[in-house]
């Protein structure tokens, strides 16, 4: 049965399972539901012992106090208001925070029990007005599953060389480039996404996609009801030998029932860019709008390296606004197209960008976007005609 959770405009049906496994003694995964603060997450522990359960219910649990504060609940609420730019990036602070405290949580623990070494990934989804707030750290991941494609949205936080999706992840170990309670540079990821009817988002831990084949067997898995989703992953993780916790969290959007005053003006804007993108330059809006179904925006701070890699996969970038730098000393703003060779999977080595001027851009994954143009192949031609037009003039 659907609900409906506070300052969210659409009804959800929700389902998650967390299991033991076969192999382990304990559980160290731990699992945030918190419809009432409409906030989920999940979160796999380490360190031995019940050290890993100790850290990643320590997590959850500080993230659920962080939003459960008096001066949490109204920006939010700003937002819910008001959902302009500036206020945007005050949820996402607020869902950095949360890890932050976690983080420090953990590592309080730790210093308790003599330094005993503990820690765990997090990922945390906050749903507000039409939309989804992801924070993540370490190596769960995020899907969003719609009807044309079913992306993944987060990156593990791994050496380099584990990046790719790989059904074998789960059965060896995976060194953590950043985890919460681990004594080394925290990265929290925060990026956030438009929901329609009929999305369903996906939050799961290393022990329950490990064993899907690869991304054509996860889109299959996420397009069914949230029990099936969570069911199929952790039985088929489980029942294929896995050695690891599992555990996941399925939300589908249902239908919205509330109708809001539409803040225009800045999605006014950005499509307007969009549209002058030379990869959707003269297409019809709702032919747009259906490819940026694999896009999603993420926001980076001057100085910041664009990933050509990101979330396991080559990715291309149409830049909203802000200006980045390419290493052969041209500068870009709205309406580039960087990287686009990505989206036939090709890799141009040695070509980098640079962010100068704080920028938004929206990220397509090179596997996002050919299931898109799977999916619609007439979509598909048009894109792949403006990409090759694109690259005849650019690439040398």
């Amino acid at each position: 049965m659907s609900r409906i959770l506070p300052r969210f405009d659409f009804r959800v049906d929700l389902a998650s399972i967390s299991e033991k496994g076969p192999v382990r003694e304990t559980n160290e995964d731990a699992l945030l539901l918190a419809p009432e603060l409409a906030l989920f997450g999940v979160a796999d522990g380490m360190g031995g012992l019940e050290a890993g359960e100790v850290a990643s219910k320590l997590a959850v649990d500080t993230a659920r106090r962080v939003f459960q504060k008096k001066d949490t609940v109204p920006t939010i609420e700003a937002y819910v208001a008001v959902p302009h730019l500036e206020n945007r990036r005050r949820v996402l602070a607020l869902m950095r925070h949360a890890c932050e405290e976690a983080h420090a949580a953990v590592l309080a623990e730790s210093e308790k029990h003599g330094g005993q070494s503990m820690g765990t990934t997090l990922d945390l989804c906050l749903l507000a007005r039409d939309r989804a707030f992801f924070a993540h750290v370490g190596d769960g991941r995020v899907f969003l599953a719609r009807s044309s494609a079913t992306l993944l949205i987060t990156q593990d936080h791994v050496a380099a060389s584990t990046l790719a999706f790989d059904p074998s992840a789960g059965r060896m170990p995976k060194p953590l480039t950043s985890a919460i309670g681990v004594k080394a540079p925290l990265r929290v990821d925060t990026f956030f996404v438009d929901l329609h009817r009929n999305d369903r988002i996906v939050l799961t831990t290393d022990g329950a996609y490990s064993a899907v084949e690869d991304e054509a067997a996860m889109t299959r898995i996420c397009q069914k009801p949230p029990e099936a989703i969570v069911e199929d992953l952790v039985e088929g993780a489980l029942g294929k030998g896995g050695r690891d916790n599992a555990t996941v969290i399925a939300i589908r959007i249902c239908e919205r029932f509330l109708a809001r005053a539409v803040q225009t003006s800045q999605r006014q804007n950005d499509l307007a860019a969009i549209q002058q993108n030379p990869l959707l330059v003269d297409l019809p809006t709702p032919m747009v709008l259906a490819a940026l179904a694999s896009g999603i925006e993420v926001e980076l701070d001057e100085g910041a390296p664009v990933p050509r890699l990101d979330a396991g996969d080559l990715c291309a970038y149409l830049v909203l606004d802000g200006i980045v730098k390419t290493d052969g000393g041209t500068s870009l703003g709205s309406p580039a197209l960087l990287f686009a060779e990505s989206l036939v999977g090709v890799s141009s080595e040695g070509k980098g960008v640079t962010v100068t001027m704080r920028a938004r851009l929206i990220r397509i994954r090179s596997d996002d976007f050919r299931e898109v143009c799977n999916h619609d192949p007439f979509l598909g031609a048009a894109l792949y005609e403006r990409l090759a037009r694109h690259l005849a003039r650019t690439v040398r």
